[in-house]
């Protein structure tokens, strides 16, 4: 039993992560501006054109919508992410704020720090 255990600890110190995600750009994310401005001029294009007007005014209201937020200063954080695969994806973190260079990981749609870099940034201080 006492081996199991052993080679099962041995495998798992293995198995840690050698190089993880990493934050490439941060981008200002301006999706809630787009979401509201998109969906009520949606509405109040199809009230007042039709579904014509429903398409124009919903792609016209989330344009607007976005810039908006962004000209107010409320755009939330956005990052764009190396991952190990040496892909870059575009990810939404409205909670969290990170910096270029940080490692992260990249858990469903969202990005959390890295356990492994905070445990060596606390060791060299």
């Amino acid at each position: 039993m006492k081996s199991k255990i052993l080679i099962l600890t041995g495998l798992l110190a293995l198995t840690a992560p050698v190089q993880a995600d990493e934050i490439v750009e941060a981008v200002p994310d301006n999706t809630l501006g787009q979401a509201v401005g998109g969906w009520s001029s949606f509405l109040i294009g199809g009230a007042v054109g039709g579904p014509i007007g429903a398409i124009v005014g919903g792609i016209a209201g989330a344009w607007t919508g976005g810039n908006i937020q962004q000209a107010a200063d409320k755009s939330e954080n956005g990052y764009l992410v190396k991952t190990e695969d040496g892909s870059t994806q575009y990810i939404r973190s409205p909670n969290q704020a990170f910096a270029v260079g940080d490692q992260v990981k990249v858990t469903g749609i969202r990005i959390i720090a890295d356990e492994n870099q905070s445990r060596q940034t606390k060791n060299a201080e």
